[in-house]
Order: C-alpha cells, then structure tokens, then sequence
C-alpha cells in the first residue's frame, strides 16, 4: 500500500477515535484513559523502560511503581534485534518466540493494561542476519530489516502506537559495515513502509514512526557517507534527510538524543550543536527551511546522569558532582526542549547494571533476597516498602537464584545517594513536575507555545523573574481543560505573575498545523463560557525535591472574553501549575 492510501485509510478511522470529545461546549465529554489515539500533537512524558530478561517478578514490581504506573504517559522500549530474533527460528514468533519477545511482549501488554503508550526502538543485528555474520552493531543483509519490522509490526499491532527504526545512526559503531544510503534507504524508508503496510491492513491503525537520535560524540567515528564527525556528522545527517522527499514521506518525525552528555553540557562541538536544546533548533530549523514545518521532532534515546561519574558534571559550581547538579540539568534540559515545542520526553525508569547512573529511581530489593545474600547493601526504604540497593550491582540469574555481582567502571554507592531512604534520585522530583504536563494516562496534546504569535503563553508581572524560565501549555483533552507549568527561577512569593492563553486550540506553527492525522483545532472554551483557574504554586527542597510552601488557590469564575484564558497569581513561586477548568452555567 502506498503512502497516500495509507493517510486516506489512517485519517478514515483516525475522524472516529480523535472526535471531538471537548469541543467548545460546556457539556464536554471525556474519554476512558488511555483510549485514544496517539498523533505527534500529543504531549508524552514518560520512561525509558528496559525489563529483565529471567526475571518476571522483577518486571511485575517494576510496572507497579509509581515512576511508570501513575506519573508516566507513555514508555519506550528498546528492541534489540539480536535479542528479539537470536536465530532463523526465532522469527516464528507464534512456535519458537525468544525469551526475549516473551519478556518484552509482557512488559508491553502491562503498561497497555494501565492505559499508557509504548513505543518501540530499534537497534542491533543479529549474526544470522548480518553481512558480516557477527551479531550487534553490524549491517544487516538487504531486505532482511524491512522483514523483521514487518514481523514485529504484525505481532504488536494494537498494542504498540509508536516506531523509531535504529539509533544513533550517525556512529559506525552502531552499524559496521553499513553507509548513509543504506541507513536511508533500507532502514527508513523500506523499513518505514513495511510498519506503515501492516498498520494500513484491516483493521487499519495509526502508527507514528521516527528516524533515529544521533550523538554529536567527538570522539566515536562517524558513519560512512557523512565527511565529518561529532555535531557537524549530525549536521550533514539532519540535511540527508531533509533532502530526501521519499523519507519524509514515510515517517512523520525526525528525532534528536534528550542527555546531559556530548549534546547537554557536555562535549558538544559548540557550533551546530552548542546544547541539547541547540541540537532541536538545529532539526527545527532545516525542518522549517525545506517547507516541513508541520513535520514533528521527537526525543530518541534521553537520560541524565546523577552521579559523580566521567558523565556528570557539575552545573552549580560547587565543586561537587551529585544529584543536585542531575536536578538542575533535567529541570533546564526538560524546560528548554519542551518550551520549544518537543512532544515527547522519557528518562531512564530505574538504576541499572549500566555503566552511567541514569535512573530516575533506585533500585528496590523487590523480593527480599538482595537483602538474604547482601545485606550490608540493603537498607529501609522511606515509604515502608522494598529496601533501597545502595550500590551498582548486577544480578545474575533468575528471581528465585540470582546472584549479585559488582559491574566494571564506575560503581555508584551509598556514599553517592543525596537522600539514602528515598526510592527515588532528587532528579525525579524535577522530572515528574514536567510530567503534570502529559498527566498521565489522560489525553493532553500541545497548546500554546511560548513566543508564538497568535498562540502564545504569556506571563507578565513582577513575579515571573528569575535567569531560567519556562512556560509550557497542553489541553487535556478527556478532562476538557488546560494546564499551563511555569518556572520561574527568581520567583520569590511575594510578587505576582498573570498568565494568558487562547482559550481554543489554534493553528500552531509546529503543533495542530491541520496536517496531522487528527484536527483539534477549535476545541476548548468558547467566548462567554464560565471558567476559573486552579493554581499550585510551591517551591522544591533542594536537597529533598519535596514541596516547599505549597499555596493552593482559586481565581473568580469569569466568562470568557476575546478568546483568552487568564488568571492572575499573586505570590507566585519557583513551581507553578495553573489549570483552567470550565464551570457549569447555573440552571
């Protein structure tokens, strides 16, 4: 089937599943969560999942915590090829599935039971199907790509909304042997198509598929095709793609890495990618140059490090790298992307046996026996539930008989954690104030954006100061109401901010352009409509990330006038989330 089928097939049930459930009139509907269909408008704040293979108990616990089971809107997996499809046999999913597709389908079908998004990354090649015969970062044999994604398209559709084909395309380390044409061709485009024809069969699903992140590392060789290394290798790739008609034709995003690391504030080549929110610009811009504006940027791979290892860095100045630092560099990485129109962010759900500390959680001893064979590692944890593993470890084995083994590199330990009993690293507090934003299994798409013409958010007032602010607004659509995040980093709570927004979803320069698959135009408070707003305002301990001084409040029901939403703040603090709901006409 061809692209164009496809959208008319897409966009036929697309018109039923996007309704309008809210509209503009005051008795707006709302929808069962997460039962909606995911276009690149939504909002998405979410995690980086990666289950344990051999350990479902390990797996049940983790989807129950509350960094994926209540404050996520949508988890991304990684799908490793190699692991997915070890041998020829394995390709029959219904006879001989892999241990790894077992695993991986009962994580999918766990956060689908509670309502959130999943989307899928690919990366890695499996021997049997490599040029070379070895398995990992090797290119794959022609037309064996477009196969297996066919495969897995087939197997998870319904149940997975999204697709990015490979990751960190840019390093010939992730493809040995393969080149940009062959990237282009073969992985994205054919490898595109392939989801895109299982998507448009009967029954036909919309599907969103995405290039792949690249890392403007100056220190990792670039891949064949492409003259240069680092940002300016990412630079090139960016106008490959660009000026190829066919590939964007079949995806709908490019994505770009969310990190602290050779794109955050650490070895960027100071040029085309002078930060992570520069590396957006940079998309952004070639995006708009070449006449597709309307087509979205996502986040790929994203993490932030919070120890004091070679990945860290110190952002405060004090000379220590800890989770302080990891706390301000997600809060102005998260602040950055988001206010300039990325739609999608996930960090890394928990620690892990990797070699850079990323998590947004600490481990837990979920079943008691970490603490059985190790328990000068173990200690309470704060909320009475399973203890916190002080340190990196490796566990080997199954839930009942693992063992627990040290890592190579740099190995977290008590001594790194800033608040030992809390299950969660400080940084979690910063990202789950973002994630208000996505609300969970709600439907929100974007709003207004900061600087927009037409379709700004603006603050004004003596309140709303500081060196790092940030106004972001979504509609949550099965609520029928927006929410706008402000922070304000000189905020002192003694003065006050207004904040003003479109009152209906408008036609954004990046964001409900009318060209997606769904059309939300229109939708939200009609002129003369009742409304109030429900205001939070607070600061974060920061050394806690607790609430500090939380000042919850309501402002007088108003109508609605010239198609504005406004509410005037006073006392407004660093945090502040201010939603505006309708308020029924008295009968």
């Amino acid at each position: 089937m061809d692209i164009h089928r496809f959208w008319m097939v897409a966009s036929s049930i697309a018109s039923i599943a996007c309704g309008v459930i809210a509209g503009v009139s005051e008795a707006a509907e709302t929808k069962a969560t997460g039962d909606y269909v995911w276009t690149t408008d939504h909002l998405q704040v979410g995690v980086r999942w990666q289950p344990y293979s051999g350990r479902p108990q390990n797996n049940a616990y983790d989807v129950t915590r509350p960094v994926i089971a209540t404050d996520s809107s949508y988890v991304q997996f990684w799908m490793a090829w190699s692991a997915l499809e070890p041998t020829r046999k394995n390709t029959d999913y219904r006879k001989h599935p892999s241990t790894h597709l077992k695993i991986m389908e009962q994580a999918v079908d766990a956060c689908r039971k509670r309502g959130l998004k999943v989307e899928f990354v690919f990366f890695h090649c499996p021997a049997w199907a490599s040029v070379s015969g070895q398995a990992g970062g090797q290119r794959p044999q022609d037309g064996l790509f477009p196969e297996f994604a066919r495969r897995i398209a087939s197997y998870f559709k319904g149940r997975v909304d999204a697709y990015q084909l490979s990751h960190e395309v840019n390093l010939q380390g992730l493809m040995e042997g393969g080149d940009v044409d062959f990237l282009i061709e073969e992985i994205f485009i054919r490898g595109g198509q392939a989801i895109r024809d299982v998507y448009a069969a009967e029954p036909a699903e919309p599907v969103i598929i995405s290039t792949s992140g690249m890392s403007p590392c100056e220190g990792c060789g670039q891949m064949a095709g492409l003259a240069d290394k680092g940002g300016r290798g990412v630079n090139e790739m960016y106008d490959r793609y660009v000026a190829s008609q066919s590939l964007l034709k079949t995806v709908d995003a490019l994505n770009l890495n969310v990190s602290d690391q050779n794109d955050g504030y650490g070895g960027m080549d100071g040029s085309f990618v002078p930060s992570v929110w520069g590396n957006y610009d940079l998309v952004r811009n070639k995006l708009d140059a070449a006449g597709y504006a309307h087509k979205s940027v996502l986040s790929a791979e994203s993490w932030v490090s919070w120890d004091d290892g070679g990945s860290a860095v110190d952002v405060n100045g004090d000379g220590i790298k800890d989770e302080r630092d990891a706390f301000a560099r997600t809060l102005t990485i998260m602040g950055h992307c988001l206010e300039r129109g990325l739609n999608t962010m996930q960090l890394p759900w928990c620690d892990n046996s990797s070699g850079w500390a990323m998590g947004l959680t600490k481990r837990r001893d979920y079943n008691g026996r970490v603490a059985k064979i190790a328990p000068p590692i173990v200690i309470p944890a704060s909320d009475g539930g399973p203890g916190i593993i002080t340190q990196k470890v490796v566990l080997q084995g199954n839930d009942n008989n693992f063992t627990v083994g040290g890592p190579d590199g740099n190995i977290f330990t008590i001594d790194n954690y800033i608040n030992p009993a809390d299950p969660n690293h400080l940084h979690y507090y910063a990202w789950r104030w973002f994630a208000e934003l996505a609300a969970g299994t709600d439907e929100v798409i974007r709003h207004a954006v900061a600087g927009e013409v037409g379709n700004d958010i603006a603050v004004t007032g003596r309140g709303f100061t500081g060196n790092e602010r940030y106004r972001i607004a979504g509609y949550n659509r099965s609520q029928g109401s927006f929410r706008v995040l402000l922070y304000a980093s000189g905020a002192s709570g003694k003065e006050t901010a207004v904040v003003k927004i479109p009152s209906t979803i408008q036609t954004g320069k990046h964001s409900n352009t009318g060209q997606g698959v769904c059309d939300f135009r229109g939708e939200g408070f009609a002129d003369g409509q009742r409304y109030q707003a429900r205001v939070v305002t607070k600061n974060m301990d920061a050394r806690t990330g607790k609430d500090q001084g939380q000042r919850v409040l309501e402002t007088p029901v108003r109508p609605v006038i010239g198609g504005m939403l406004e509410a005037s703040i006073p006392g407004l603090k660093q945090f502040t989330t201010v939603d505006f709901v309708r308020v029924p006409t008295p009968q």
